[in-house]
């Protein structure tokens, strides 16, 4: 039986969060959840979780894992929230122990274990994750970023920011450890899938509707990673563009190292504190 999959649209920053039901099981799994956040008066609100949350509680769900596809740059992760209001499990990829090395210097080490251990899941790649009758699958996507996982259920892929919709071709994400070539790899990697394989990417922009793609439609249109474009003439066009890291970049890493935990507050009542990552 195949699952049932909502998405939901995060206008603020184009993110699209996914619930994914079996309903042989009722269980449940999150992929992606974004909280809301004011970069200018460092404001966090629930509300769009908690609106997620509220349809699971309605539909008697039983909330199982929380699949995050990396440390994310453009928006700041509500997993740590979400586990604690479901119990559900936060699953990353494994690398991203690397990230971990190379950003809780720069970010604050407070708190922070390096060896991982405050993600409950550090997938490996090709390792199954048990839903009911529903069996996730990892892809690890290590050429975007260190810990960058797709996921997969069946003939759909939850692809996070390794693809966008066709027309948007790839992210311009200036993460650290962001690699055009890798991220093109990444791309490549999830489209030698079967060309029926839905891809559902992890953001759409004002576009709330362009998030059901498929490998088919991908590899024909993308305009950053479709057959048409070779990955020297990706890599040339990025390295002629510099890209600069977002007002969520550095808030959004700081929550993303703390396994999608808040950080506390410092002696000025602010918990981000102002950080430059574009030198890490």
């Amino acid at each position: 039986m195949q699952p049932e999959i909502t998405a939901f649209h995060h206008p603020a920053t184009g993110r699209v969060t996914y619930l994914i039901a079996d309903p042989a099981t009722l269980l449940c799994a999150f992929v992606d959840p974004v909280l809301d956040y004011d970069p200018l008066t460092q404001a966090v609100d629930t509300r769009f979780v908690d609106a997620i949350i509220a349809d699971v509680r309605a539909r008697d769900l039983g909330p199982t894992w929380i699949l995050e596809t990396g440390l994310h740059t453009d928006h700041l992760s509500a997993a740590g929230h979400l586990k604690y209001e479901t119990g559900a499990s936060i699953c990353i990829g494994a690398p991203v122990l690397d990230s971990l090395r190379r950003l809780v210097p720069v970010l604050g080490d407070d708190g922070v274990d390096l060896d991982g251990w405050d993600f409950d899941k550090l997938a490996q790649d090709g390792e199954a994750l048990p839903m009911g009758g529903v069996e996730i699958t990892a892809i690890a996507l290590p050429g975007r970023l260190p810990g960058a996982t797709a996921y997969q259920i069946g003939d759909v892929v939850f692809a996070g920011s390794a693809l966008l919709p066709p027309d948007q071709g790839l992210d311009d994400s200036a993460a650290p450890g962001a690699d055009a070539a890798g991220q093109h790899a990444a791309a490549r990697r999830l489209l030698g899938l079967p060309p029926q394989t839905r891809l559902l990417v992890g953001q759409t922009g004002a576009d709330a509707d362009a998030w059901n793609t498929t490998v088919a439609d991908q590899k024909a249109r993308n305009i950053d990673a479709g057959d048409a474009v070779p990955a020297e003439a990706f890599v040339a066009r990025r390295a002629a563009v510099v890209a600069s890291p977002g007002p969520l970049a550095a808030p959004a890493l700081q929550v993303g190292v703390r396994a999608f935990r808040l950080p506390p507050r410092g002696e000025d009542g602010k918990r981000f504190p102002p950080v430059d990552i574009s030198s890490i």
